[in-house]
């Protein structure tokens, strides 16, 4: 099928629309890098929508890189956008972006896609990454860079909640950690005398910057997780001690975000 010059987004899901946009930095036209870019709508969305002027449409496969460079052609925009085949970001040169999208992949994936490759250094300052799977990981992993989560989404397509992350790239002279512990001031300051471990891994798994913006989405997706583990634990016997374990205390962290969300 041809592709027309009319608005991608006619051809794109809601997640992808929401990580796109959550790239948009105000008053600054970016430069962007779309990381496993696919089909390249993302890329052809940044610069349709003006919230990047140029974009690197990277991926590791020839062929979804082969539909992309038709997609981007048939928009029009292969002024404004390149296509590279590129593991990540190990093809980007320094200087050529300012901004990365990586959505659509394996939390453990990504996290090996941003290690291997300097985010900071390269000049990249603002990223927008969209794990399909490893969100607790994943969010203490960018704590661990020193990155900031700066905010988040969810999105309910198809039967699944995904959760988009803005995240600003930092280098080390910036006190990320000591922003965090604000967050977690504010997020717990009428939760009692209750242990930091505990703050940080209920912000692990279900996102800071959605509890405190109070996620409409996250309700259900609570309720929904509620749901299972309580349907789980009917099913286990005394012997299943660890797992059982795991649960309440899954169920106890469930109940801490509700509390949060209703107040």
């Amino acid at each position: 099928m041809i592709m027309s010059r009319e608005d991608i987004s006619l051809k794109m899901s809601q997640r992808l629309i929401t990580v796109a946009d959550m790239l948009r930095s105000d008053g600054e036209v970016l430069r962007a890098a779309d990381v496993g870019c696919d089909h390249g709508y993302v890329s052809i969305y940044l610069v349709q929508r003006k919230i990047a002027s140029s974009v690197i449409a990277m991926d590791v496969r020839k062929g979804p890189l082969s539909a992309a460079d038709a997609n981007i052609a048939e928009c029009g925009l292969k002024n404004s956008i390149s296509t590279r085949l590129s593991d990540g970001v190990k093809e980007l040169k320094k200087g050529e972006a300012n901004a990365i999208v990586i959505a659509g992949m394996g939390g453990k994936l990504m996290e090996r896609l941003i290690d291997e490759g300097n985010l900071y250094d390269l000049g990249i300052r603002r990223a927008v990454f969209q794990p399909q799977s490893d969100y607790e990981e994943f969010r203490q992993f960018i704590r661990d860079k020193g990155y900031l989560i700066t905010d988040e989404r969810v999105v309910y397509e198809d039967g699944k909640y995904y959760f988009p992350m803005k995240v600003d790239i930092v280098d080390s002279s910036f006190d990320s950690k000591n922003v965090f512990d604000k967050t977690l001031e504010t997020l717990f300051s009428d939760s009692g005398d209750i242990d930091k471990d505990l703050m940080v891994r209920i912000c692990n798994r279900y996102g800071e910057c959605n509890l405190v913006r109070k996620e409409p989405l996250l309700v259900p997706y609570l309720d929904h997780g509620k749901e299972v583990l309580e349907s789980i634990l009917k099913s286990l016997d005394d012997s299943h001690t660890g797992r059982r374990k795991e649960i309440m205390e899954e169920l106890s962290d469930i109940s801490f975000a509700q509390k949060i969300l209703n107040r």
